[in-house]
């Protein structure tokens, strides 16, 4: 792959073009990463900020309204769960409960738990329960997130 870089002091905003011949799993990783540069507006108690979704540990959904916890810091978004799902899967998002989103890359390590669930150890310290209907859409994605991970090393 050939990578040129130009710097343009007169540049009203910074950009990045990327040309391939095909779709590879290499364009795909570069075209997440690209991605997770997008931000969230978020509610906080002190106004709106703006959150990047890589941030993010987990979501859950309370009394309708979904909560993004980062390391030590919960906001509000003005997302649906499904509609958050649909922007952000590529950035490692996965549900795990009916209520619960999880960011895969967030996960420090995951351990068996009573009736099939699974306890994720979140890297904030925070442990979460994977819901085993969710359980087999968790592991594919964490199996092509390494999968991924791997090919680029």
């Amino acid at each position: 792959m050939n990578i040129q870089y130009y710097k343009e002091p007169s540049l009203q905003e910074d950009y990045v073009e990327v040309h391939y011949q095909e779709e590879s799993e290499t364009v795909e990783v570069i075209r997440d990463f690209f991605d997770s540069f997008q931000s969230i507006t978020a509610k906080s108690e002190n106004g709106m900020v703006k959150l990047h979704p890589n941030s993010v540990f987990y979501l859950e959904l309370v009394d309708r309204k979904l909560f993004a916890y980062q390391e030590k810091e919960v906001y509000q978004l003005d997302y649906s769960m499904r509609h958050f799902l649909e922007c952000f899967e590529s950035n490692g998002f996965v549900q795990i409960g009916k209520s619960t989103i999880v960011n895969l890359y967030k996960v420090g390590c995951v351990k068996t738990d009573l009736n099939m669930k699974l306890r994720l150890h979140m890297d904030n310290g925070e442990v979460l329960i994977l819901n085993r209907t969710f359980k087999k859409a968790f592991l594919e994605a964490l199996t092509h997130i390494q999968e991924v991970c791997h090919e680029n090393h």
